[in-house]
């Protein structure tokens, strides 16, 4: 069965990205009737995949039935726990293995606010502008919606789509020459990105399940960069030493070693032999959180000196692009 379903990311998907026939990216604009601003910062995309129907029991499924919801409705209900299992893990792969965040709202952080214009306040007519100007703050639910967007929603097969991304960029030059994490003019993908998945995908029931909770807090990190950057980096961190475990598990010579030299190994393996020094400090910054509960500037005051959160921010950058091309080119490795 094909879901579709509208997901954001942090650049604008100008182009589709089809991975077999197992998952699709399709920019926005093949729906008709979709919504744009050109003050967003989060863009939506449609993300299409392959799921298999499974159903599954529900919570407090009998005062549903007996609130009169009908079997169709929570035979529905029943599929939809499995679908997003598998929506979540492709967003969460994706963002871990490409420079992008792609992600979806969650009700939790729902919000009060007000309402932009769809188009340029300085084309706004004097009645529009007034309207904006005056506006009441109203509690707003997170979410993307226009009229008859359940049809588009539903569809049978992957959209047939006009243009597709290649992969062109070296994984080495992608994930480390100015990366820019936001602002992108539109998103790119790096060299042999289908051999990364290829590799996941087929990986045995108990490494994906590794895999797939490590790539979990990296995906915790990237979602969390910009606004708990020390939380940002632990998880980060422990996103590696996950990855690290696993490999020396799988690849080492198996003598006990301490977490410190299992880091160290994965990142001159998978990203760069003579770097070890900058990993230390990597590791060291992490114990600095986790132990001394020292954190980064801009966590406890955004007006202290700009200098050091500068180099603050490049640091948890490395860090996070560290990771990223580490777990990139563990899944290249060959089995």
């Amino acid at each position: 069965m094909i879901c579709r379903s509208i997901i954001f990311t942090n650049s604008p998907l100008l182009k589709a990205y089809k991975y077999g026939e197992i998952f699709q990216l399709v920019p926005i604009y093949y729906l008709s009737d979709a919504p744009f601003s050109k003050y967003a910062s989060h863009f939506p995309a449609i993300l299409e995949y392959q799921v298999e129907e499974v159903e599954e029991d529900i919570a407090c499924e009998e005062e549903f039935r007996k609130k009169g919801l009908s079997e169709d409705v929570l035979r529905i209900c029943r599929k939809i726990p499995h679908e997003i299992r598998v929506r979540k893990e492709i967003l969460h792969l994706l963002s871990s293995v490409t420079n992008f965040h792609f992600f979806e709202y969650n009700s939790k952080y729902d919000c009060w606010g007000i309402q932009v214009p769809m188009k340029d306040v300085s084309d706004l007519s004097k009645e529009e502008l007034s309207y904006f100007e005056n506006q009441t703050s109203h509690w707003i639910i997170r979410g993307y919606r226009y009229p008859n967007i359940g049809k588009d929603l539903n569809v049978t097969d992957f959209t047939t789509c006009c243009n597709y991304y290649e992969t062109t960029d070296d994984p080495m030059k992608y994930f480390t020459n100015n990366p820019h994490l936001a602002g992108n003019p539109e998103i790119k993908f790096p060299f042999g990105l289908e051999y990364v998945l290829d590799r996941y995908y087929s990986l045995d029931l108990d490494d994906r399940n590794i895999v797939a909770q490590c790539i979990g807090l990296l995906y915790d990190g990237i979602d969390l960069f910009d606004t708990k950057r020390s939380v940002s980096l632990l998880s980060i961190v422990s996103s590696i030493e996950g990855m690290a475990k696993l490999d020396y598990s799988k690849y080492g010579k198996g003598e006990k070693i301490r977490p410190t030299a299992r880091f160290l190994r994965y990142l001159k393996i998978y990203v760069a032999g003579k770097s070890e020094e900058k990993f230390r400090q990597f590791y060291k910054k992490r114990c600095d959180i986790s132990h001394d509960g020292i954190l980064f500037l801009s966590d406890f005051d955004l007006y202290g000196d700009l200098k050091i959160q500068d180099e603050d921010w490049l640091q948890r950058l490395e860090i996070l692009q560290v990771a990223r091309l580490a777990l990139y080119n563990w899944l290249r490795r060959k089995l």
